[in-house]
């Protein structure tokens, strides 16, 4: 009998990370998810899902808990089949008034919780012949953005650190792709003003904000069979605010 894939999402608790366990558990899928200080969230959807999803809490910078969560893993579902590293924050200030310690916050949590969490997954993946590996990048880190030096820096070097390992792995059946949205409007972003939210409107072709939901949607696909022949791939979602 063919077994459910299982997913690994890096701060599913909220957000855009709640939106992609909730609709990877809505196509059976097993997911685990890690949080950090959203314990009541991540008990509120473990709540509602029951034994198809676990969370862990867990700080995505730590290089080594990474791989005691993705043993947790094995050892509670069996086995991991996709990879959405999904956690990422910066302090936004301008170059001239960053600090060295605003600059590693954002490095540390959108590009190195990447890589460390890559590094715990992918020997898994190479000893089965098999994964996805799906990385929340942003158009931001393609476009770059005033005020946003790390974040910016970070999200462009995941979109290089992608199209490296998709190289790399391609040879053992994996692959590895990044989703770069536009604005989305997530539980960080609820005090955004109706000014900013215009601002961005005027930007899309399309005039319609995308929802966290479409960008899950966009996620599952690539999680999914019919995404087989896709890798090293930067996928917008954002009704073409960045063109």
């Amino acid at each position: 009998m063919k077994r459910d894939k299982v997913a690994l999402v890096t701060g599913g608790s909220k957000g855009l990370g709640k939106a992609i366990v909730k609709n990877f558990i809505n196509n059976n899928y097993k997911v685990a998810f890690t949080y950090l200080n959203s314990e009541e969230k991540a008990n509120e959807i473990c709540k509602e899902f029951g034994s198809n999803v676990v969370a862990i809490k867990a700080d995505a910078c730590d290089y080594n808990r990474a791989f005691e969560v993705v043993n947790k893993i094995e050892k509670t579902f069996g086995s991991i089949d996709i990879l959405v590293n999904n956690v990422g924050m910066a302090k936004d200030r301008p170059i001239w008034k960053i600090t060295e310690e605003d600059w590693k916050f954002g490095i540390d949590n959108t590009l190195n919780s990447c890589f460390n969490y890559t590094r715990a997954v992918v020997n898994i993946f190479i000893k089965q012949n098999k994964g996805k590996i799906i990385n929340i990048g942003s158009i931001n880190g393609l476009r770059g953005r005033e005020g946003s030096v790390s974040y910016c820096s970070a999200k462009s070097a995941v979109v290089g650190f992608t199209k490296t390992i998709a190289k790399e792995l391609g040879q053992y059946n994996i692959n590895a792709n990044v989703i770069a949205p536009g604005y989305i409007s997530t539980d960080g972003q609820e005090n955004t003003s109706e000014l900013i939210k215009k601002l961005v409107l005027d930007e899309c072709a399309i005039r319609k904000l995308t929802t966290s939901e479409e960008v899950a949607n966009v996620v599952e696909f690539l999680a999914s069979d019919k995404s087989n022949n896709i890798t090293g791939q930067v996928i917008q979602v954002d009704y073409g605010q960045y063109i």
